[in-house]
């Protein structure tokens, strides 16, 4: 499948693993799934509810700041600046490092990334930041569900009110400030 122009009122379309490259006409469709696909660009999906980019050549991500849940996992995206209204954001094994127009992403996957600065994500409710070289986790003591899995981090100090915590694979010693963290994976 390569013309896909006559697709635009279907709800929900997978176009995974296909030779599709231009999408263009797409732009109504409610979930779209190009992931594993040679797309590169995606302008004039920006009223996309649900789009799948993971494993594509797409870059350019500056038309997607509409999207409620957008996966860019496996991209080569760096500049995330414009997606901080994104509810659902997934950017495991990205080149992705300045996050700090992410602090109002609902759910923000950052695994594998090159993120250290966490500082402004003090609002994400459900954060994965595992086997990431993050250190410093002292802005993050609000956030619901923290998966820290394989980080360099040692200072949980701040983490008292986290709801779901996951420090498996780090070297944190002292939880003596975690007594009241609903679930904990040590």
């Amino acid at each position: 499948i390569i013309d896909v122009s006559a697709l635009s009122k279907v709800h929900t379309l997978d176009l995974s693993y296909t030779k599709v490259t231009n999408v263009s006409a797409l732009y109504n469709v409610h979930t779209l799934d190009l992931s594993h696909t040679k797309v590169t660009d995606v302008h004039a999906l920006g009223n996309v509810h649900t789009l799948d980019l993971n494993d594509t050549e797409v870059e350019n991500v500056t038309a997607l700041r509409n999207v409620h849940t957008l996966n860019l996992s496996f991209t080569k995206v760096t500049n995330v600046s414009a997606l901080g209204n994104v509810h659902t954001l997934d950017l495991n094994c990205t080149e992705v490092e300045d996050v700090t127009s992410l602090g109002n992403v609902h759910t923000l996957n950052l695994s594998f990334t090159k993120v250290t600065d966490v500082r402004t994500l003090s609002n994400v409710h459900t954060l994965n930041l595992s086997n990431t070289k993050v250190t410093d986790v002292s802005a993050l003591g609000n956030i619901h569900t923290l998966n820290l899995r394989g980080t360099r981090v040692t200072d949980v100090s701040a983490l008292g009110h986290v709801h779901t915590l996951n420090l498996s694979c780090t070297n944190v010693t002292d939880v003596s400030a975690l007594g009241n963290v609903h679930k904990l994976d040590l």
